[in-house]
């Protein structure tokens, strides 16, 4: 049973307090709506067991802990104001919330979706500013959350529960292992949310393995009950139940929870992986942040709105090949929203700051009044098949289609990021070609069944939404590729556009080939280590079938390649494995421009040979010059050339064709970092953060740019919001420097240091620099050179390096690894600017 608790009645005060009503009583005392007379705000005022205040050591380590609560400042979670002390009876004071508790949200049945992915993102970022301050709420569940009446979500008795424990634990010992339940109090009350028995903490349905296991817990037993709360949300019931709180124990500790599909069919699927990954018995398989789970639930809330996947992990490694963002696939594992968000926010955001006429979203929005009557966005096409889980061969069918019909010149054709990002969602045609600024769609479905393939396809024109053409093939799937090949010819044909040769065709194999090709793209794309292990084994046994399949072989080494950059495959081996199955494609179809992309990747990232890197890239441009990949490749190597206005150039035409791929945009940043134009870095990474947030990488990017501006409050600021551990701690000693706080710059970078010796010593060595340590600088940038950090490609121009360019020791290092100017600028490399189509 809980503590006993001193009783007041309204009009009675306790210190400046004025009590007015009860609210409600829990397992950590009474809660009172009470007036602070001193400030005239209404406050909760939660008076404290009577037995705190008679064991002094016990309430002096509660008020300890407490204060370590106070210091959140969140807007999802409530204020806890003050611990105080009258005459002899101890009690907190919080902010007093008007709304709904969430427990009566869903005793009313499932919420609507868009209101779990507000409800569970709010909760992730409640819980991810308290775990980053090493508080654990312990005691997550419905009745501890409000939503007011505004809609904003706020949890109540954060850190409570870990309160009660540091006040109990020299009496009662170790958490035990048996719970009875908790009294929720009613709407607007902090609910303590404890049971104790000896000393319990939580709620069983919403309690951990650990947990009820009576183990020790950490921030990972919130993330199960958030996964507990989500998955309420999303279906109306508990995934753990029992007829006693035994029987619920028991099954949260052996059942898995029931899939979704069954009590709600239009939740995606990838929400039931979220929920999966929330809800497992072993700490250590579980999402190991809050953080994650928040950016999830944001990439796939979007892909619900827009259709497009979210984004893949960062790779550990803090090189220079994750800092120009270059991935192979990065097109296809983007979050995205519409266009035209992003041609708004951008040019606000940058008109503030710089000219209109050097945005680089400006010429995108101008254009948007003139439509080519010879442009076209391929919508993904339908997958009608009875069998749900072929949408990969549907996906693939409209990829094929796009990228056909890329290669014909004359076309100007809607990137694959922006196209795709209507999947799914219900928006009209021509809505969609203004946002997209083209003149027709082409839209489809595919039924397969068996050996059997029937592809219904027709040409909309936007200005009224009418169909011009249509077509339905019924063939086999031997004949898969002679369809594309005929709808490509019958839309150029109505679009009548006068060809220079032919249309282009797409490369045939076998059909089971085929089909095995078009689901291990759907895998890789994924951007996970599981994802590219079971794409890599799907594409093997696609060679087994034709072992001249080009574009297997390149996927392949595209495969590879991604896995270097998440950190699933060692650098020396992604690359071995990349290069060789590439140079197969190339062996096989010498025009495969795709795969010439890898190499030059390859040879500027692993390699050092900025030269075999500009070969590759030219003959890829040559064969593709509309390519996303291979023009975001050729403007990172300009800028590593020192060809800084070719690069910016080529960096903001790949932006206006896809305006909304992250990618492209921290491309863009960084080159216009190193460019020096500040003010414009600064919107595009805001842009970039205001499309995706908790993007990985990008709240660094801005603290540097920041860094650069001599804004280090700023900068400090966008570090310590930094996701990602390595980089975090890469700009944490360069903004304390910036502020004259030489001792959490020096222990920053020692963690730095101990945690990433290997992964960033490049990294490491412009920390050193820009401190203005010149000796420690070219130590650590001779371990760059030692460890074969990627990084070293970009030393020429990475402006953190400036304050040791005047050593004499600078430029031989530079010719010794290869890149003083001289050097660079005897490398040649041929880009055009591609034309806006």
């Amino acid at each position: 049973m809980g503590e006993r608790v001193l009783a007041f009645t309204p009009g009675q005060s306790l210190g400046h307090y004025k009590i007015e009503r009860l609210l409600g009583e829990g397992g950590m005392g009474a809660v009172y709506l009470a007036e602070d007379t001193t400030l005239h705000r209404k406050v909760a005022l939660k008076v404290l067991p009577e037995d705190m205040a008679s064991s002094p050591d016990r309430l002096v380590r509660f008020q300890r802990e407490a204060r370590a609560v106070a210091a959140l400042n969140h807007p999802n979670i409530v204020t806890l104001f003050s611990v105080e002390e009258a005459h002899g009876t101890p009690f907190l004071t919080m902010e007093l919330v008007e709304g709904t508790s969430l427990d009566r949200v869903v005793a009313a049945g499932p919420v609507p979706l868009a209101k779990v992915f507000d409800i569970g993102i709010a909760l992730a970022d409640a819980l991810a500013a308290a775990h980053e301050k090493g508080i654990v709420h312990r005691d997550l569940k419905p009745a501890n959350v409000m939503v007011t009446q505004e809609g904003r979500v706020k949890v109540l008795d954060f850190g409570l529960a870990k309160l009660a424990q540091a006040g109990a634990e020299s009496e009662a010992g170790a958490p035990g292992a048996a719970a009875r339940g908790t009294d929720d109090l009613p709407t607007r009350v902090p609910s303590g949310g404890l049971t104790r028995e000896g000393l319990v903490i939580g709620t069983v349905p919403y309690m951990s393995p650990e947990q009820v296991r009576g183990e020790a817990v950490d921030a990972r037993t919130d993330i199960f009950s958030l996964g507990v709360l989500l998955y309420e949300l999303a279906t109306g019931r508990r995934p753990f139940r029992g007829k006693s709180d035994a029987e619920t124990i028991s099954s949260i500790l052996r059942d898995a929870p029931g899939p979704l599909a069954e009590t709600r069919p239009d939740a995606p699927r990838d929400l039931q992986r979220i929920l999966d990954h929330c809800l497992r018995k072993d700490p250590k398989e579980r999402f190991q942040t809050a953080r994650d789970i928040g950016n999830e639930l944001r990439a796939l809330h979007r892909e619900v709105e827009s259709g497009v996947a979210g984004q893949g992990a960062p790779k550990k490694s803090a090189s220079a090949r994750r800092r120009l963002g270059i991935g192979l696939v990065a097109a296809v594992v983007i979050p995205a929203v519409a266009t035209l968000v992003f041609i708004a926010r951008n040019r606000l955001a940058t008109e503030a700051a710089h000219p209109p006429a050097t945005t680089a979203a400006g010429p995108a929005a101008a254009a948007a009044a003139e439509t080519d009557p010879h442009s076209i966005a391929v919508l993904p096409f339908v997958n009608m098949s009875a069998d749900k889980e072929q949408e990969y061969f549907s996906d693939g069918i409209s990829e094929e289609l796009l990228n056909l019909l890329a290669r014909i010149r004359e076309i100007r054709v809607a990137a694959r990021t922006s196209s795709f990002s209507f999947k799914g969602k219900d928006v009209e045609v021509p809505e969609i070609a203004r946002q997209l600024h083209v003149a027709h769609v082409l839209e489809g479905s595919v039924r397969k069944s068996g050996n059997q393939v029937r592809i219904t396809a027709q040409l909309i024109q936007a200005s009224d939404g009418l169909s011009t053409w249509s077509q339905t093939y019924d063939r086999t799937l031997d004949d898969i590729f002679k369809i594309q090949d005929e709808i490509a010819a019958d839309v150029v044909k109505e679009l009548q556009v006068k060809l220079l040769g032919p249309t282009p065709h797409v490369r045939a194999t076998d059909p089971q080939a085929y089909a095995l090709y078009l689901q291990a793209v759907e895998l890789g794309n994924q951007f996970t280590a599981a994802g590219f292990t079971k794409s890599d084994t799907l594409l093997r046994q696609a060679l087994a079938i034709d072992p001249r399949y080009a574009p297997a072989w390149y996927r392949l080494g595209a495969n590879a390649d991604n896995e270097g950059t998440i950190g699933a495959l060692s650098g020396a081996e992604a690359a071995a494995r990349a290069r060789e199955a590439c140079q197969k494609a190339i062996a096989i179809d010498p025009e495969y421009a795709p795969a010439y992309s890898v190499l030059g990747e390859i040879a500027a990232t692993y390699d050092n040979d900025l030269a075999g890197a500009a070969r590759h890239l030219e003959r890829a441009l040559a064969l593709d010059p509309r390519s996303p990949t291979t023009l975001g490749l050729a403007g990172s190597l300009l800028y590593l050339l020192g060809r800084a206005d070719e690069a910016l150039a080529l960096m903001e035409a790949q932006v206006r064709r896809d305006p909304v791929n992250p990618a492209a945009l921290t491309r863009l940043g960084i080159s216009q970092r190193w460019a020096g134009r500040l003010d414009e870095a600064i919107a595009t990474f805001r842009t970039l953060l205001s499309l995706n947030p908790g993007r990985g990488r990008t709240h660094e990017d801005c603290g540097m740019v920041l860094l650069l501006k001599g804004d280090a409050d700023g900068a400090l600021e966008e570090m310590q919001q930094e996701p990602i551990e390595a980089w975090r701690l890469i700009g944490l000693p360069m903004a304390y420097h910036a502020l004259g706080r030489q001792a959490d710059s020096d222990q920053a970078l020692a963690t730095l240091i101990a945690k990433y010796e290997k992964d960033a010593p490049y990294n490491i060595a412009y920390v050193y620099a820009y401190r203005g340590d010149a000796d420690k600088a070219f130590e650590w940038l001779d371990k760059t050179v030692k460890y074969e950090d990627p990084g070293l490609s970009e030393i020429a121009v990475e402006t953190f390096f400036d304050n040791i360019h005047p050593d004499p020791r600078w430029l031989p290092f530079l010719s010794r690894i290869g890149k003083d100017p001289g050097q660079l600028a005897k490398i040649p490399f041929k880009v055009t600017l591609p034309d806006e189509r």
